[in-house]
């Protein structure tokens, strides 16, 4: 379904576990250089939501601040387990496309009440957390499946789009290859060297 209504049906799950800009802290997108990532971050800020972007490359922060980060999170600092089974409220929300212990990590932050969708798993498959902070925090861990996702949902995810995307950002965030260049760019994206969304004209 692509990087940007990928990301609006995460937006919409957050929204209805009760993300809202004016929430306690930032909203916290890993692995915020990639096509959902870089999506996710210029709607978040268009709406009104201060958002933090975690990234191990130092090449990208000016073009993450440039689509609306206000913070920049180095990837290392969510990849070291928390020293206990919380830590400080320091997020409101979070959209993590990176998965292993990353992900375990930003739930032992996340505000009462708030929410995490998961959406990739590019630090790997598994991951450490506790019960505590759901316990205690009551957060939510919220998993995003587009493929099974119904034909209404799909309509309102394209139209919110059509408002929510600021379109003056998209080709700071697209990078346009002909189908020749295509093994070469998948190597460039597995090893992590992609910045924004790549999409492949078929008739190069």
């Amino acid at each position: 379904c692509g990087p940007p209504v990928m990301y609006k049906f995460v937006l919409m799950a957050l929204e209805e576990h009760g993300l809202k800009p004016e929430n306690k802290g930032e909203v916290l997108v890993t692995g915020a250089a990639g096509g959902v990532g870089s999506i996710a971050i210029a709607i978040l800020s268009q709406l009104g939501y201060r958002v933090a972007a975690s990234t191990g490359r130092a090449e990208t922060h000016a073009y993450l601040r440039d689509l609306g980060a206000s913070t920049i999170v180095d990837r290392a600092e969510l990849e070291t387990p928390p020293k206990g089974p919380m830590g400080p409220e320091r997020w409101s929300g979070a959209i993590d496309n990176v998965g292993g212990q990353t992900l375990g990590s930003l739930l032992a932050s996340l505000a009462y009440w708030g929410s995490c969708a998961s959406v990739g798993n590019a630090g790997g498959i598994a991951f450490s957390s506790t019960v505590i902070p759901f316990l205690l925090r009551g957060i939510n861990l919220l998993g995003i499946d587009s493929a099974t996702c119904p034909l209404e949902r799909r309509l309102t995810a394209w139209a919110r789009l059509a408002t929510d995307l600021p379109l003056d950002k998209l080709a700071t965030m697209t990078k346009v290859v002909g189908l020749a260049n295509l093994p070469a760019m998948a190597d460039q994206i597995l090893k992590g060297q992609v910045q924004g969304r790549v999409v492949v004209d078929v008739s190069q």
